[in-house]
């Protein structure tokens, strides 16, 4: 009878330090994904003060744009469910009597809040961009055409963020400078709906 309490105990005694020594349950994450981004919308720029000859008067004028299509493509590299590297390229175009382009092409970054279906993320760039815009006769650098350093940024949100497929709203903010002359420079909001695939 000793020999079975003994043995009784024992294996009570080896369960509970089985249960103490066992390794911490596994919470399941979601996979990190590489998407291509594509994305239309409206562009709303305005470019550098400057004066114009307006009749016999010198006044300073800003062009204020409203571009239609915005053009939105690039990739994003999820490092984690959270960060991701982010190279994307966006174009405005005003078509019509008095057309303007203006565009990018950015090297960044982007985070994402929540692991939720719909996520919010912020998201930053930098990078080279240009700007042609008709309302100038004369094809002077930084004024009926410039290219030069940009930087960026976004604010928006993931729709089926675990997902291998994901649809996306934005707001993005873009300069342009005149080689690296932010006093001359083009800066553009941009409203965005694409996805990501």
């Amino acid at each position: 009878m000793k020999k079975i309490l003994v043995l009784l105990s024992f294996l009570v005694l080896s369960a509970f330090a089985q249960n103490e020594t066992a390794a911490p349950e596994r919470v399941l994450q979601r996979p990190v994904y590489n998407f291509q981004t594509a994305a239309f919308g409206l562009g709303f720029w305005s470019n550098w003060e400057h004066e114009v000859i307006a009749g016999d008067k010198i006044v300073k004028h800003e062009d204020n744009v409203t571009a239609f299509p915005l053009i939105r493509y690039g990739h994003i590299w999820e490092m984690t469910s959270h960060g991701a590297i982010t190279a994307i390229s966006t174009w405005n175009f005003k078509i019509g009597d008095d057309w303007e382009v203006h565009g990018n092409m950015l090297l960044g970054g982007r985070y994402t809040f929540l692991e939720e279906m719909v996520s919010p993320f912020l998201g930053a760039g930098v990078g080279i961009g240009m700007q042609l815009d008709s309302h100038f006769e004369d094809w002077e650098f930084g004024e009926k055409y410039a290219i030069g350093m940009s930087f960026g940024g976004e604010v928006g949100a993931s729709i089926f963020h675990n997902s291998s497929v994901q649809l996306e709203v934005g707001f993005g903010f873009d300069i342009v400078a005149s080689g690296v002359d932010f006093k001359k420079s083009f800066s553009s909001f941009n409203l965005f709906f694409g996805i990501n695939y």
